[in-house]
């Protein structure tokens, strides 16, 4: 004969069951894999990547050698005929967070923010509430 558990620890076993599922589901984050600013800085140098972010702003842009990111950008109220905005950062790392000095991009300034590798070539950066999507790859070499 096998065991039977008593009815309440099934109800119990069930109910975790179905929280943790929903939490994976409804925190995407839950499977990211935090990395410090210094990897992140590392691992995007030399990539072109296109941009997503939470508030609906949409692009591409590149991570060169020389701790420059530029960025060609559209939020998500520019009327379709609009040209792309245009920006530039430096960037470095401090301890967990990479830090970027935009002259205009998200309001402009230096701000500081986590990444977290969601996978290969694929990041998040900024907090719970306020986070843009990267996805790398290589840049290709253009004919000087």
């Amino acid at each position: 004969m096998g065991v039977n558990m008593p009815k309440p620890f099934r109800v119990v076993l069930a109910g975790i069951a179905t929280a943790s599922a929903v939490l994976l589901v409804a925190n995407p984050a839950a499977a990211e894999r935090p990395i410090g600013g210094a990897e992140a800085q590392r691992l995007l140098t030399g990539k072109q990547f296109l941009i997503q972010c939470v508030d609906g702003t949409q692009g591409y842009g590149v991570f060169n050698m020389h701790g420059i990111v530029n960025v060609a950008y559209r939020r998500f109220n520019m009327r379709n005929d609009a040209p792309d905005l245009r920006d530039r950062a430096t960037v470095r790392a401090r301890g967990n967070e990479i830090c970027l000095a935009w002259k205009e991009f998200d309001g402009g300034g230096d701000g500081c923010y986590p990444v977290s590798e969601k996978n290969n070539g694929h990041y998040r950066i900024g907090s719970t509430m306020r986070w843009c999507e990267i996805k790398a790859r290589p840049a290709t070499q253009t004919a000087q």
